[in-house]
């Protein structure tokens, strides 16, 4: 009898000592921190740098970089015109300006730029690529001149004016007096006059009627 109780109490000793043991090597503690720390999601810091309307440029002066370009490689090609050709040229030149300095800002502000034309550039150069001799040249002075030149007055605009991040609002400044300059070129060109449309690019049998005003002449 004797024996048998103390073989219980052993048992019931051994196993207290096994159960503090376990808990020694692998404490409560410790797996409730792991877990807390394995389920707590990685928080982002927002970029206070800028706001909407810096955000909004660069992606829209990124993007009509890009589709400004794509028309003017497309001028330099079926063009024929030597005035036609040189506005083209100082066009790309213009836009590929702004697309370094953009390039150069992006990633001080976590921005990765579109690396595609928006949809509008897309619909232009496929019905330009279907334009020939005097009608492409007004077609291209038109949309890659007119067009182009006063959305992209609008869009510098807004950042000069309401912009926040300081190096995009330089750029802004630094793009305007090009756009102007290349607008009046385009406008002479077009004979164009403010909410007008002086001729139309929807069929072939709309071909122009007049010479090309290429005055005054464009600098590089």
């Amino acid at each position: 009898m004797m024996k048998r109780l103390l073989t219980i109490i052993t048992l019931f000793v051994l196993g207290l000592l096994f159960t503090w043991g376990f808990s020694i090597f692998q404490p409560n503690d410790g797996l409730v921190i792991a877990q807390t720390n394995r389920s707590t999601p990685m928080q982002s810091t927002p970029n206070t740098q800028m706001n909407e309307i810096d955000q909004m440029f660069m992606k829209e002066a990124s993007q009509g970089g890009l589709g400004n370009i794509m028309l003017g490689e497309l001028a330099l090609k079926k063009s024929n015109n030597a005035q036609v050709k040189a506005f083209a040229n100082a066009e790309i030149q213009e836009q590929k300006q702004v697309k370094s300095n953009l390039m150069q800002i992006a990633p001080k502000v976590g921005v990765t730029l579109p690396t595609t034309p928006a949809p509008k550039f897309q619909a232009a150069m496929t019905r330009l690529s279907q334009l020939e001799g005097e009608q492409f040249d007004q077609a291209y002075m038109a949309e890659g001149g007119v067009n182009a030149h006063l959305e992209n007055a609008a869009l510098f605009q807004r950042e000069a004016a309401f912009g926040q991040y300081p190096d995009l609002i330089s750029v802004a400044n630094g793009g305007l007096p090009i756009i102007r300059q290349h607008f009046n070129t385009a406008s002479a060109a077009t004979n164009y006059q403010f909410a007008q449309v002086p001729q139309t690019f929807n069929n072939q049998a709309n071909a122009p009627t007049r010479q090309m005003k290429m005055t005054p002449a464009v600098s590089q």
